[in-house]
């Protein structure tokens, strides 16, 4: 009701709990019109990174990381698989080589007021995860509705690992694979907290450091038992009187 929202970022072994707090040069916003900004505060402590956000206007808010790049790693070929060159080592004359930096990016949304959806269309990032249902009204009975991009197209036949609260990442049994639109439907068996991660490793894009570009994305959200009620529906002339006011006081 205050108009402030205060979220955590870190990276985890164990789903949610943090253990290293995370750092991004791109940490931003889309308001529900699409403005990008920045948030208000960020305090980057152990465990984690605390982001502030002060939420002026009703509607669906895109939190996001943006792209981080990790750093540039050597590798070496062996037996049929990558692996990272030791320091000082040199490869075995014949082996083949390449390079290979990770791009990730971490999301979520929140809504005030009633949900809006201007912001589900983004598709900034190469490695993109776009709400069908809208991801502040997913309920268990329905599940969730997603559709995955990698640069703007969509991605077909990519598997997409569910977890819950408390679960190892190496936990990969729940898994979806999208259709030949790139769409997969997240069947959920009981409220609560999540995140949708997806991993893809190929060439790295036009301009990048490295050869080779290990993509993770991930969303976080939760899901009701009972979809909570929504607001009600705001007064259109009410709301242009505030904000002429607004505008008169400015």
């Amino acid at each position: 009701d205050g108009g402030l929202v205060t979220t955590d970022a870190a990276y985890a072994t164990q789903f949610f709990s943090p253990a290293v707090p995370l750092g991004s040069s791109d940490f931003h916003f889309l308001a529900p019109d699409g403005t990008r900004g920045t948030f208000s505060s960020v305090r980057i402590a152990q465990p984690s990174t605390t982001l502030d956000l002060n939420v002026s206007g009703n509607g669906t808010y895109l939190l996001s990381t943006g792209e981080m790049l990790g750093p540039v790693t050597q590798m070496v070929g062996v037996d049929g698989t990558w692996r990272p060159l030791g320091q000082g080592e040199i490869p075995a004359e014949g082996a083949p080589t390449t390079t290979l930096q990770t791009v990730a990016v971490a999301e979520t949304y929140v809504t005030k007021g009633r949900p809006t959806e201007d912001v589900l269309d983004d598709t900034s990032g190469h490695l993109t995860l776009r709400p069908v249902t809208h991801p502040n009204r997913i309920s268990v009975a329905e599940g969730f509705a997603v559709r995955l991009l990698f640069d703007g197209a969509p991605f077909p036949n990519m598997p997409l690992v569910l977890y819950k609260a408390g679960e190892p990442e190496t936990m990969l049994e729940r898994a979806f694979v999208t259709d030949a639109n790139g769409q997969a439907i997240l069947t959920l068996d009981q409220p609560g907290n999540y995140i949708v991660a997806i991993r893809h490793r190929g060439p790295a894009a036009a301009g990048s450091q490295a050869q080779i570009a290990s993509y993770t994305t991930s969303l976080t959200f939760e899901a009701f038992a009972v979809l909570p009620e929504l607001p009600p529906e705001e007064d259109t002339s009410a709301a242009d009187r505030r904000r002429a006011r607004r505008n008169r006081m400015q």
